[in-house]
Parts: C-alpha cells; sequence; structure tokens
C-alpha cells in the first residue's frame, strides 16, 4: 500500500515578524488554531490560541520553538529569538 508524501514544497512558509522581538510577534504565512512556546529547555512556557500573535513581555532573552498548529491540524515549526 503507497503513503502519499506529503509534498514540502507545497507547505506554507510560516514566518515571525519582527524577529529577534521584544514584545509582540506577528505568525504569517498560516492561520494559527494554537501557538505553543518552548524555552531552549524544551519546556512549554505560553500557549496561545487563535491569534496569529504572540506576547513575550516577561519572557527571558534568549531563543524560542513556537509549535504552531494550523486549522487543519497541521504543526508548523518556527524559531523565535527575545531581545530585550
Amino acid at each position: 500500500c503507497m503513503v502519499d508524501a506529503v509534498d514540502e514544497m507545497d507547505a506554507p512558509t510560516v514566518s515571525l515578524y519582527p524577529n529577534p522581538t521584544s514584545g509582540l510577534t506577528h505568525i504569517e504565512g498560516i492561520e494559527a488554531a494554537e501557538v505553543q512556546v518552548y524555552n531552549g529547555l524544551g519546556q512549554l512556557v505560553k500557549t496561545v490560541r487563535s491569534s496569529n500573535e504572540v506576547d513575550v513581555n516577561g519572557l527571558p532573552e534568549g531563543i524560542y520553538l513556537l509549535r504552531i498548529t494550523d486549522g487543519y491540524g497541521m504543526n508548523h515549526t518556527a524559531k523565535m529569538t527575545v531581545k530585550r
């Protein structure tokens, strides 16, 4: 039985701006149903639902991984740098 492979070229490109950020960052390229923000230790530090904006006020400086789930249940990842 053949498994349909998802063509990487068809996957939407997710970008963040501004990045680095010190306050609000915006997710472009997809409609975010849920965004999970993980710190460098892999700990979940923030969850945002039904918004393409992530407020990083209060998070320490560093590099964070965003795991973004879109309306179709597809997961996307993006790296975000927080600068103070």
